[in-house]
């Protein structure tokens, strides 16, 4: 049921009676392996609007899509879909129905063509011997062009940024002609000019009287693009309002059942050493060139810049993912990193942007995911030690407040914001002194982030080094010392956390000079 909160007006079923209602949740309930994944949750959503549905991590939001598209069904409870109450509910009919799904991980074949992708989601059961390539192409090409988006449209898909990728997956699903429409997260990967192709797409689909399911993060976009909002909280439907009527500070409260102080948890720290200097550093193979700055121990050195601008490039670098020629000074001493290994040995750690594909293993347990970066910790004469490992992925779920059955159960049953957890102590258990962090915080709820940002704080406050890297600038302004801006593969400027403003940024990230403070 719904909860009262003092002063915040709940959406009323008749405020808009000329909106159909196209899609009611009612009473749904799931478990997995005895947790309650949803306890009586409800959505109900109307033709031609876009409707939030927020929570944190782990409040059921993913769950109840699942059931809505099939992929899961409810244990208990009523799904109703252009009034029509279905029973038997999976992905073809839910597509059938007129149901299509884009979410935050794209399921793209590397192997094939952008248009090859694309047609697979619109060509299934058409007949016929011949394939009209010529058709595919300008429908892919069409689609994207519909979203800003210059992609060529014979690329393999394989070459794709994650942004890029996720851009291929709306197109797919506007391509079907949805009339419900469920994004999960889509602006994540995304630019703020993608988003704001993103924004006006979505504006003009739901004018052609679309409905839309959107769920993200990032409440200030929320409140922008929603009609109204589903807080959906410890797997119950907590509230219904209108997005008018409530305001960031209001769903915050309503998401994590109390008052985040303060997402950025900023605090001066005195800096020591010079702990990671890099001079010249150029790579041609990703672009990368002449690269030169310094972080110090106890600083948080933020990276700003634009999708492709060599941020993400150059952690791969510094963590020998891609190696350089050029030697890196650690804490004074010049270092060759080949390969990750001689990272590690360095005392360099790397938490990646895509966290599902590099940064936890999914079927392998939390405990394993913890201990599999230094084994030797937890090994006894070349075996592998039960209770070590159990003792050291206790301490980490403790320490970071990782919400998991037990420490056994497989790092893929996690919401997003645990798994990034559990991806963070791994690196933590090797006691780097330099921490690279690449969207540490993305697709994570708000209460998370406040978490994870007070972690970071904490590894600063301990004397780390901390490389932080994030597509938000609100995150990189409040949590940096300074922030290196990049621009077509190199640092172009840093700014002094007093002077930072989010102009100043990005007319630097988009190749403009300012003046600029060390």
């Amino acid at each position: 049921m719904a909860a009262q909160v003092s002063g915040l007006r709940m959406s009323s079923e008749l405020k808009h009676p000329e909106h159909v209602e196209v899609l009611r949740a009612s009473a749904l309930t799931k478990s997995y392996a005895g947790v309650r994944a949803l306890r009586s949750a409800s959505l109900n959503l109307r033709r031609g609007e876009v409707h939030a549905l927020i929570g944190e991590n782990g409040a059921g939001k993913s769950t109840l899509t699942r059931i809505i598209t099939g992929a899961i069904a409810a244990d208990h409870g009523d799904l109703h879909i252009f009034g029509e109450r279905i029973k038997d509910n999976d992905p073809n009919r839910s597509r059938e129905l007129g149901i299509a799904a884009i979410y935050q991980q794209p399921s793209i074949f590397p192997d094939l063509s952008v248009a090859e992708n694309i047609a697979l989601a619109l060509e299934q059961g058409r007949g016929g011997w011949t394939v009209n390539w010529k058709a595919r192409h300008a429908r892919a090409k069409e689609l994207l062009a519909s979203m800003g988006a210059d992609i060529d449209p014979s690329r393999p898909a394989r070459t794709l940024s994650m942004a890029e990728q996720q851009i291929v997956e709306i197109a797919k699903a506007i391509g079907a002609d949805a009339k419900i429409l469920l994004m999960d997260e889509p602006t994540a990967l995304l630019s703020d000019r993608e988003a704001d192709n993103l924004f006006a797409l979505i504006r003009k689909l739901r004018a052609t009287g679309v409905a839309m399911v959107y769920i993200s993060h990032r409440l200030e976009e929320i409140l922008s693009i929603a009609d109204r909002i589903t807080v959906l909280r410890d797997g119950e439907t907590i509230a219904v309002c209108d997005a008018c009527d409530v305001n960031k500070a209001e769903l915050i409260q309503l998401m994590v059942g109390r008052e985040v102080a303060s997402v950025y948890p900023k605090r001066n720290v005195p800096l020591g050493d010079v702990a990671l200097e890099v001079r010249g550093l150029s790579l041609p193979s990703t672009g990368l060139h002449d690269i030169s700055f310094s972080v110090r121990s106890g600083e948080i050195l933020g990276f700003a810049g634009l999708v492709g601008s060599g941020r993400t490039e150059l952690a791969r670098a510094l963590f020998g993912l891609t190696p350089s020629s050029t030697d890196i000074h650690v804490y004074g001493t010049a270092t060759r990193i080949n390969d990750p290994s001689d990272a590690i040995a360095a005392g360099i750690a790397y938490l990646p942007e895509d966290r599902r594909q590099h940064g936890v293993v999914l079927d392998m347990p939390i405990a394993q995911n913890i201990s599999m970066a230094d084994l030797r910790d937890v090994s006894r004469h070349g075996l592998i030690d039960g209770n070590k490992e159990d003792a050291l992925a206790t301490g980490y779920r403790d320490s970071l407040r990782i919400k998991a059955p037990n420490i056994h159960a497989p790092a893929g049953t996690l919401s997003g914001g645990n798994q990034q957890k559990v991806a963070l102590a791994r690196w933590l258990a090797i006691h780097p002194k330099i921490m690279i962090l690449d969207e540490p915080t993305q697709g994570v709820d708000v209460g998370s982030k406040s978490e994870i940002h007070e972690l970071i704080m904490g590894l600063a406050e301990q004397g780390m080094a901390v490389i932080l890297i994030s597509s938000e600038l609100p995150e990189v302004m409040g949590m940096s010392d300074r922030i290196a801006v990049f621009h077509a593969g190199t640092i172009v400027g840093f700014v002094a956390r007093e002077q930072a403003t989010q102009e100043r940024i990005m007319a630097m990230a988009f190749g403009h000079t300012v003046e600029t403070a060390a």
